[in-house]
């Protein structure tokens, strides 16, 4: 059958118009890609331990570049727009995003520190003060798992105060149950005690568990510390409580695992911990 020149040309854009309605409407379907995310602030200081914290995280990511990162970040922002930038590059979501940090024990309250910025139960629920930890949620979901990896970021123990700091809770569980209101369906974990920084912390060993060496460690001031050590927290808000876990541990490639033994089930750390709180000094 013969068709005159204008209707084979309306067939044609017809066929045209719904291949292009069909490319564009048909799902992608499959699994998203995963990747881990160690964040470190930028050491202005050029401390020891914590350089060498950056070295043995990075030589890891190196070897493992597609499942884990290590985004080196001044502050949250810094550290916000290089995590979306490799999101969308591997067109991923987090797996595990982990804040390697400092907890400030002098100013009696948990807290963890992306860069200059600080986090803790007085502003993390500042909209203003969170908005990019807000934006590194949007790369997250309810299989995502978020380390606080600063000391007492989880503790909720009574602060035995200062000449400067009065006594009271360090609202470790504020500041955990912040966090889950903005990564919402995932699960933060934190420390009530020290998180250490020993050889294997990409080992899935107990490398961030036990305590400091030094002797200002040895006073009544550190006593709830040592009471809670190797102790650690999970927290998901759709469960609505904070559980207490064995304890945590990283693989090499950034995974956070809980530990099938605490660090306390160890006859030499309970040997150790009862040792050094017998032996405080005023």
């Amino acid at each position: 059958m013969k068709y005159p020149l204008q209707t084979l040309l309306i067939i044609l854009l017809a066929f045209n118009a719904n291949s292009q309605v069909t490319e564009i409407t048909v799902p992608v379907n499959g699994p998203q890609k995963r990747m881990n995310i160690y964040v470190i602030s930028k050491d202005e200081k050029k401390e020891i331990l914590p350089f060498t914290v950056k070295v043995r995280s990075v030589v890891k990511s190196i070897f493992s570049k597609k499942r884990m990162r290590v985004v080196v970040a001044s502050n949250s922002e810094f550290a916000a727009a290089k995590i979306d930038r490799l999101m969308k590059k591997h067109h991923a979501v987090i797996g595990n995003l982990w804040f390697d940090s400092h907890g400030l024990y002098k100013n009696g309250f948990s807290s963890f520190t992306i860069g200059e910025d600080n986090f803790n139960y007085k502003n993390i629920n500042d909209s203003a003060h969170a908005a990019f930890l807000k934006k590194m949620a949007e790369h997250t979901d309810a299989e995502t798992k978020i380390g606080l990896g600063s000391c007492y970021a989880g503790a909720t123990f009574i602060h035995p105060g200062s000449a400067t700091v009065k006594r009271g809770p360090m609202n470790g569980d504020s500041l955990m149950m912040g966090m889950g209101k903005i990564f919402y369906g995932s699960t933060i974990y934190a420390s009530g005690s020290w998180v250490m920084m020993k050889p294997g912390i990409f080992a899935d060993k107990f490398g961030f568990a036990g305590y400091p060496l030094g002797k200002r460690y040895r006073t009544e001031y550190w006593r709830p510390v040592w009471d809670h050590l190797g102790e650690w927290y999970s927290y998901n808000i759709q469960d609505g409580y904070i559980k207490n876990i064995n304890t945590v541990a990283l693989s090499k490639i950034g995974e956070i695992k809980v530990r099938e033994r605490n660090y306390l089930s160890l006859a030499k750390a309970v040997r150790k911990q009862g040792k050094a709180i017998a032996s405080l000094q005023p």
